[in-house]
């Protein structure tokens, strides 16, 4: 049977505060654990293009579709870590909410714990109904701009200095195009394979710069300088 919330019994500003500090721990513990599991993330993907790296440019026999592979093991990773992105985000929301109304109120002295104040309904919405505050486009731009941009850079660049050397150096176009060939597939059409996959990472970079807005950033009063949303 369900209890009435009218009939239970309210807790002392003493009893609030007390639970809020204890969840307020709780939630940072979270919010790192979600933070060291991005790191563990690029970490791979930093191995993985390494690695791809030296196994391709150690063995000239060994085809330049190689990058195919690395490029589909890196693209993985981000999507993996914009997934555990958008997690950390989740519960960052709760640690920032906690931050500059609970944590701030308290090094002021005037903590806003009245029943219909903002924060707190916001908070207790937010744990009964948790949601992302992050499409996953825009997790998969932010990432792909913090970190894997430079790992898909130097990984087409590499492809491109691959067909160049190996298993010849190619000292024509028309010799460069030949090696640039996979199979029945001619050279021009896996070079343009790779012009659209460029550009499609430059547009998922685009909408990562996006400013934001809406629910993820709070402040205290309207007269407050808002913040860039696109800092991490």
């Amino acid at each position: 049977m369900a209890l009435d919330p009218k009939s239970g019994e309210k807790f002392s500003h003493a009893e609030t505060v007390t639970s809020l500090v204890h969840y307020y721990r709780a939630e940072v513990q979270r919010s790192l654990a979600w933070r060291e599991r991005l790191d563990r993330t690029t970490n791979w993907a930093v191995g993985a293009a390494a690695a791809f790296l030296g196994v391709s440019f150690s063995h000239p026999e060994i085809h330049h579709s190689l990058f195919f592979f690395a490029l589909a093991i890196v693209y993985n990773l981000l999507f993996i870590e914009a997934r555990r992105y958008r997690f950390f985000d989740a519960y960052e929301y709760r640690v920032r909410l906690l931050h500059q109304n609970f944590i701030y109120g308290v090094l002021t002295g005037r903590v806003d714990l009245e029943p219909d104040s903002f924060w707190l309904a916001e908070l207790a919405s937010d744990l009964r109904y948790p949601q992302y505050k992050l499409e996953f486009r825009y997790a998969l731009g932010r990432r792909l701009y913090a970190n894997y941009m430079y790992l898909f850079g130097i990984l087409v660049t590499g492809w491109l200095v691959k067909i160049k050397l190996h298993p010849l150096p190619a000292r024509t176009l028309g010799q460069y195009m030949e090696q640039a060939s996979l199979g029945v597939i001619p050279g021009w059409a896996t070079l343009l394979m790779i012009l659209v996959f460029t550009m499609h990472l430059l547009l998922l970079i685009r909408i990562g710069r996006k400013r934001r807005g809406g629910r993820d950033i709070l402040f205290s009063s309207a007269s407050e300088k808002p913040q860039d949303p696109t800092e991490d």
